[in-house]
């Protein structure tokens, strides 16, 4: 069953981010049609350090 975004709108790229060890996000993501395209890069996300993340694309 198509969701909103498909069905509604003229959105055709969705990109998501996740902590590298949050697993259950990456579960959310998975379930939700994301796939993973990048492993364990850097992401400024305005804190000291930069976030190692994993990238996601739907």
């Amino acid at each position: 069953m198509p969701g909103y975004l498909d069905s509604e709108t003229d959105i055709e790229i969705i990109t998501a981010s996740t902590m590298v060890e949050n697993q259950a996000s990456a579960a959310v993501l998975r379930k939700n049609g994301f796939l993973p395209v990048v492993h364990a890069t850097t992401e400024d996300r305005g804190f000291e350090q930069p976030a190692i993340t994993d990238k996601w694309i739907r």
